[in-house]
């Protein structure tokens, strides 16, 4: 992809001329390119990759940077950026890929280095909710405890939360709202059931484009996994919190489980669909934070791309990715 004619695009591509020219002493031999949200300037002679990430989109940066070193087989790779916070957050991620990229951030008109942020605390398991859990298994909702909230799920689709005000149900913050309008008199069993046999209509396989079916598509793999951890070779897996919050359920964050191998070697599994360009960064945090002895990335079977592949295999830990049939296949 050519560097676009808008003014934001050829300043990045200025900009980042500019910082290859301290980094390296010379002029570049080749023109920058926008891409993710950024640029790039791609030197297969010297074996470089150098990506200045968009002021706008910088939590991107990282992943196009290791999707384009991967596909065009370079080890140097730098990523220079504007935000301080996105730049710490790539530092540390860097740690858990081998070769590792260099992490620049713009400081007035020179680059330095940045040091990496701490990891996230995984929050407090909370106790549970008082019959919350009876309340789904009798609806056949799973239960599940993540970032400290007790939620329920069908097939990885969120319909039921426990809150401090009590419980509410539905598909996404408004659906539970309303719901609590809509149905405040209806026994809380009674409305459950309901929604998660509305869900469960629409999330089979062959189901097509609903919503239902299509939303975090990732967690519905993760489910499937946990049913029958033995399809990816594991005699046991469990959920576990995701390295990054979910803005919605529109947004695509791959979903963690970590299990047991027939060795007994602790496995982290990361499940992703629809090429992402942030899987790598993400179970990079993953690996740091879990500390597994193998890596096991799911997708559904047309998303194991070549580029992927090589992108995984830069992790620092055993890797290996298995594309498997989605259940909505």
């Amino acid at each position: 992809m050519t560097v676009a004619s808008d003014p934001g695009a050829v300043l990045l591509s200025t900009r980042l001329t500019s910082h290859v020219r301290e980094l390296t002493g010379s002029e570049p031999a080749v023109e920058p390119i926008s891409v993710g949200g950024g640029a790039a300037l791609i030197d297969r002679a010297a074996g470089r990759i150098v990506f200045l990430a968009s002021p706008e989109k910088p939590a991107g940066a990282l992943g196009h940077l290791l999707l384009l070193a991967s596909r065009h087989q370079l080890d140097e790779a730098v990523v220079i950026y504007d935000d301080p916070s996105a730049a710490a957050v790539a530092a540390r991620r860097s740690a858990a890929i081998d070769p590792a990229p260099t992490i620049q951030l713009v400081d007035g008109l020179v680059l330095r280095e940045v040091d990496p942020a701490p990891l996230p605390e995984v929050p407090s398991p909370a106790e549970t909710p008082p019959c919350f859990v009876d309340l789904c298994r009798q609806a056949g909702v799973d239960p599940i405890q993540e970032a400290g909230i007790w939620r329920g799920e069908v097939l990885g689709l969120e319909v039921v939360r426990a809150t401090l005000s009590g419980v509410e149900i539905g598909v996404g913050r408004m659906d539970r709202e309303a719901g609590v309008v809509l149905h405040g008199d209806r026994p809380p069993a009674e409305n459950l059931v309901s929604v998660a046999d509305t869900v469960r209509t629409q999330r089979r396989a062959g189901s097509g484009v609903h919503p239902l079916a299509t939303l975090v598509r990732e967690r519905w793999l993760r489910h499937d996994l946990i049913t029958d951890p033995s399809t990816i070779g594991l005699v046991g897996l469990v959920a576990v919190d995701p390295a990054d919050t979910s803005g919605g359920l529109r947004d695509s964050v791959p979903a963690p489980a970590v299990g047991v191998d027939t060795a007994g070697a602790r496995v982290l599994v990361v499940c992703s669909v629809g090429g992402d360009p942030d899987l790598v960064p993400v179970a990079a945090d993953l690996v740091l934070r879990e500390d597994p002895d193998r890596l096991i990335v799911v997708l559904p079977d047309r998303d194991v791309l070549p580029t992927l592949l090589a992108a995984v295999e830069r992790l620092a830990v055993r890797s290996d990715v298995i594309g498997v049939r989605g259940g909505w296949s």
